[in-house]
């Protein structure tokens, strides 16, 4: 597992599994991680047995790839889906750091029993009840193999026995949680916000940008995908532009500058003033660009040896 600090996970395409068509084109779309998604019911079995071959589709253009397992069918969805090429688990249904250390469990049986390092296979948290939310600070705490928390806003605001509107945001407290306590921890919290994250949906392009680039605003660092057509936006949206790298590097400059005269405090351009927590966050922000940009570099090579 890298270091969180390393991820980028800016779009998440989800991908039903028995959705032949679907999983046969996952790997053509970009994204930095698809989500293989089990039905409920019957069709499980069936659905298991296909897992590993849709691992390997899903991962030919550079995606990493999870399974999303819920919590009470966790064990057999485990042995179904670990193996080499697997990124990790997303864990639906965890409401304690209890359920979350039964997973971690299984997960720890079955890399012994396919010869996965130990602790490779993430968990990628998908929280979808009040009982979650209010538990998350325990939850982002009960496992290192954490990487990533989502929160299943469809199902909460049905739990809740919610109408989702697009006039009201009823989420509010839910989401900032998330994404406050996922990042004390230095993990990543994923989403698309108000009103997409309760009624996803396609929109023109300059709509969809508009709420992506919120949903960056108050804290998110990608977000799931339900249609392939979000994925490239949401690249877009979560990735540091060019004109703010550039203004950035500019900042870290003059900064440096100053330091190696003796002042804290430098004056930029029409009366900004350079301190501390300044370069800090443009440091933040390159980096974070250039990890993007090895990221982008990482999937076009898997992208351009798998044509």
């Amino acid at each position: 597992m890298l270091p969180v600090s390393q991820l980028v996970r800016r779009s998440v395409l989800v991908v039903p599994v028995l959705d032949q068509q679907a999983v046969a084109s996952s790997w053509r779309h970009n994204a930095d991680a698809v989500v293989l998604d089990l039905p409920a019911g019957d069709e499980r079995p069936r659905a298991r047995a296909l897992l590993r071959e849709a691992i390997q589709t899903a991962r030919k253009g550079g995606a990493e790839v999870f399974v999303r397992s819920d919590r009470d069918v966790a064990y057999a969805d485990v042995a179904a889906a670990a193996s080499l090429g697997l990124t990790g688990i997303m864990l639906a249904g965890a409401e304690t750091a209890a359920h979350v250390e039964e997973v971690a469990a299984a997960l720890s049986e079955r890399e012994r029993v396919e010869g996965i390092p130990d602790g490779k296979l993430e968990l990628f948290f998908f929280l979808n009840s009040a009982k979650a939310i209010w538990n998350v600070r325990q939850l982002v705490k009960a496992s290192p193999r954490l990487s990533a928390v989502a929160l299943d806003e469809p199902s909460v605001c049905r739990s809740m026995e919610i109408v989702p509107s697009d006039d009201f945001d009823a989420l509010t407290f839910a989401r900032g949680r998330i994404i406050v306590e996922t990042l004390a921890v230095t993990r990543l919290p994923l989403g698309i916000g108000h009103p997409l994250g309760p009624r996803p949906r396609e929109l023109p392009d300059d709509d969809f940008l508009r709420y992506a680039n919120q949903a960056r605003n108050i804290g998110f660092k990608g977000a799931l995908c339900p249609y392939a057509s979000w994925v490239e936006l949401c690249n877009q949206a979560f990735t540091p532009n060019a004109d703010q790298i550039d203004h950035y590097r500019q900042i870290r400059e003059a900064f440096a500058e100053g330091v190696a005269r003796g002042t804290a405090a430098v004056p930029f351009g029409s009366g900004q003033m350079i301190d501390v927590p300044v370069d800090e966050r443009a440091k933040l922000t390159i980096d974070l660009y250039e990890r993007c940009q090895k990221r982008d570099a990482q999937k076009a090579a898997a992208l351009a040896a798998a044509k």
